[in-house]
């Protein structure tokens, strides 16, 4: 099993990371707070429409997608900022399960329009964490964009998320049926700007990224070594309170 790992001596090649991620973000901040604003207007824009009782339905589909859309854009610009700062948002107690399922929603379209499946493997239960729901959720976000560039091409496409809690963790399982990850590239896929996908236009963030929030929470991201597929185990620390 790899894991994306934060902790420990850096080594010359991960400071060089570091201080390409710490150039990126200076850039980054900058067009980032021009795209915000952008996406703003284009929100205001989006909830004056959907407002509107004279358009069909079909159009207001439309429009609520465009809407989900401008969101995921929000989500992406954050995905290079948040790897390099701390996470503003206070760490609150979070229902993973509900997390998870908002986090299928703002996905469905793109899955559906890939001809994947999704099985949802999940007890009807409570898995309370404690953290940034909206972290968190980018985290969900990028492990599932991470499955379907996977499964694109494949025979079965089907993406399955199960949750377990054991001994005051909760792990959180992304598994696709893909081609898996080759032992070699196991560590590397958690290396800022590294990408399996170059063709699908993947900047190479989304894992390190999941990897970076996951230690930030206490817990960790790793990649099974069993086949077929790949899985992927976001492995939290339960709520103090729902252990209880």
């Amino acid at each position: 099993m790899a894991e994306g790992d934060t902790s420990g001596p850096l080594s010359p090649e991960q400071l060089a990371q570091i201080n390409r991620l710490a150039t990126v973000a200076r850039f980054v901040s900058s067009l980032a707070h021009e795209l915000n604003n952008s996406l703003q207007v284009m929100g205001g824009l989006i909830e004056l429409l959907a407002e509107r009782d004279d358009l069909p339905q079909d159009a207001l589909l439309r429009i609520e997608r465009i809407g989900t859309h401008a969101d995921q854009a929000g989500g992406k610009i954050k995905q290079v900022v948040s790897y390099v700062r701390a996470p503003a948002e206070p760490h609150a107690r979070v229902d993973l399960g509900a997390l998870v399922d908002r986090a299928l929603t703002l996905r469905s379209y793109e899955l559906e329009r890939a001809g994947i499946r999704t099985v949802r493997a999940v007890a009807e239960q409570r898995f309370a964490v404690r953290g940034s729901a909206r972290d968190l959720e980018q985290a969900v976000l990028n492990l599932l964009a991470n499955a379907q560039e996977a499964i694109a091409g494949a025979d079965t496409r089907e993406l399955r998320i199960g949750m377990t809690r054991t001994a005051g963790r909760v792990r959180l399982s992304v598994t696709d049926t893909g081609p898996g990850v080759p032992p070699g590239l196991r560590e590397r896929i958690f290396e800022p700007f590294f990408t399996t996908h170059p063709a699908s236009g993947a900047v190479g963030l989304g894992l390190p990224v999941a990897a970076h929030t996951a230690a930030a929470h206490g817990g960790r991201l790793s990649v099974l070594d069993e086949g077929p597929g790949a899985t992927f185990v976001l492995d939290l620390p339960e709520d103090a309170e729902q252990a209880r």
